[in-house]
């Protein structure tokens, strides 16, 4: 602001009358502008003084310099193949939510083994979709393109399907995305993704360290034990449950190491010479707080005592595999010495959640071979199958669709004739179905459906309809599609179970035409 108009806008404030002087002339080539009358009002002066002023600090003004726009940022070129025409209707079907959930994810994996990407229209409904549902990022992300990443930088919202989202939201992300960007960043780089956890860790809300410590299973290796240990010491349970369960899965860890010395003088081996082995157990007499810190008689385990809890505890801390070399049995045998001792259950139970926690991620063939044999075990002792927590079948489905060696589809030909009576073994066959990752293999397949298809016409009289109903969405999600429409439709009495089998083979029927078209030429 010009002296000039500092003092005429300080005559406005306090008004001429209390002045008691009239206001300055302008310079030239202002001053041309006033009144040239000398008995003009000093009040006229001012006002047409400050008007001047202001059109003439307005008309020169000059804008500062602005930095040059960025040049347009365009997707580069498409390396990947184009969607063949055919397959891009059917998922246009798809993103209409007509059909079950799951499919959009089996003909994203389709699209991928073909090594196409996404068409242009299909790009932000399914990123969309990416960001409502994480569990579809893993198939999407390998078939966006280029196209897709481009448009992906555009939108704050799309930023997990960015170049590079997880510095950006390991910085400032809420909560939810600090997590998914630590376990992005463990699967490429585990050491500095560890380093930075380690870093931010004293300044972590206490309500966030369990979820941000539970991201070291991605890449968990030897060199998170010191972590580890030391979050044993935390004051929230949380945080503690997270980091013993975590060490029990690196076997050579000292926590790991803790529980097989505690373990084996409480272990012995009984051989009767009229009745089959079995293992004796000595339950241990008091809980101190070496042991507390470890883990132990942190869980609850309805329907056993707590001494006997607290073996289940030690048991689901140790690789299972440290047991068929102790016992020097494979994984069935060591299951039937269990089953002819007093302590059954707590042998059953807690090898069962040492399965769930060593065998999630990629388990050697060795723990492959538990599952297999505590599946088949579980479907011959009913007795025992309260012991065997529901979760374990979970793990165990991801590995069953593999069946690299027929022992999936042997467990279809184990199945007792009247296997649809048994509510238990529908059950069983359903959480296997459900958890598989994409389509059972085509032997594995005809097992199956030779076993399922000749019960469909009686399925009016089975006790549990709810299950059934539930194993037919499954198993139409996971059969090899063009097996499975290999069978005639079946004629049912019941016009409610027909509508459940009619369903299932329109399922399929969808599922074989989608495989179909992605051998359609582009």
């Amino acid at each position: 602001m010009s002296d000039d108009a500092r003092q005429l806008r300080q005559l406005l404030k306090i008004g001429m009358a209390r002045a008691g002087r009239p206001p300055a002339g302008l310079a030239a080539p202002l001053d041309g502008l006033l009144p040239a009358d000398a008995a003009a009002a000093p009040e006229a002066t001012l006002w047409l003084s400050l008007g001047a002023l202001d059109l003439w600090e307005r008309g020169g003004f000059v804008a500062p310099d602005q930095p040059p726009p960025p040049p347009a940022r365009v997707a580069a070129p498409e390396t990947l193949r184009p969607c063949p025409p055919r397959a891009q209707a059917v998922m246009v079907q798809l993103l209409c939510g007509l059909h079950p959930a799951g499919l959009e994810a089996e003909w994203l994996r389709l699209l991928h083994r073909r090594g196409g990407h996404l068409p242009a229209h299909v790009l932000p409904k399914l990123l969309d979709a990416g960001t409502r549902q994480p569990a579809l990022r893993a198939p999407l992300l390998p078939v966006l393109g280029e196209r897709g990443h481009w448009l992906a930088r555009l939108q704050p919202e799309w930023s997990w399907a960015g170049d590079d989202p997880d510095a950006a939201s390991w910085e400032t992300g809420a909560p939810e995305q600090r997590v998914a960007a630590l376990r992005g960043w463990r699967a490429r780089d585990p050491q500095a993704a560890r380093a930075a956890l380690a870093a931010a860790w004293p300044s972590e809300p206490p309500d966030q360290r369990a979820a941000l410590l539970a991201t070291l299973s991605t890449g968990l290796g030897p060199d998170d034990e010191t972590f580890l240990d030391a979050a044993l010491d935390d004051r929230r349970k949380e945080v503690r449950v997270v980091a013993q369960r975590l060490l029990a899965r690196l076997p050579a860890s000292q926590l790991a190491q803790r529980m097989v010395e505690r373990l084996l003088p409480l272990l012995r081996l009984e051989r009767p010479l009229l009745r089959a082995a079995r293992i004796d157990l000595t339950l241990p007499e008091a809980l101190d707080a070496p042991m507390r810190r470890d883990g132990i008689g942190a869980a609850s385990h309805p329907g056993m005592g707590e001494k006997a809890g607290w073996v289940v505890d030690m048991l689901a801390a140790v690789d299972p595999d440290v047991w068929t070399r102790h016992f020097d049995r494979p994984p069935r045998g060591c299951l039937a010495l269990a089953e002819h001792s007093e302590f059954a259950s707590v042998f059953v139970r807690g090898w069962a959640l040492a399965l769930q926690r060593h065998a999630q991620d990629d388990p050697s063939p060795r723990l492959q071979a538990w599952l297999r044999d505590l599946t088949a075990w579980w479907l011959a002792v009913p007795a025992q199958r309260e012991a065997v927590p529901d979760s374990v079948f979970d793990v165990a489905a991801a590995h069953f669709a593999q069946d690299a060696d027929g022992a999936s589809s042997t467990l279809f030909c184990t199945l007792p004739g009247k296997w649809i009576a048994d509510g238990a073994c529908v059950h069983l066959l359903a959480r296997l179905a459900a958890g598989a990752a994409d389509t059972w293999p085509t032997a594995l397949s005809q097992h199956a459906m030779r076993r399922v298809y000749p019960v469909l016409p009686a399925l009016a009289d089975t006790g549990h309809p709810w299950l059934v109903r539930q194993l037919l969405s499954s198993l139409a999600l996971v059969l090899d599609p063009a097996t499975a429409a290999g069978f005639d439709p079946v004629r049912v009495p019941d016009a409610q179970w027909q509508s459940a089998v009619d369903a299932f083979f329109d399922l399929v029927r969808l599922r074989h035409e989608m495989t179909l078209s992605f051998q359609e030429t582009a």
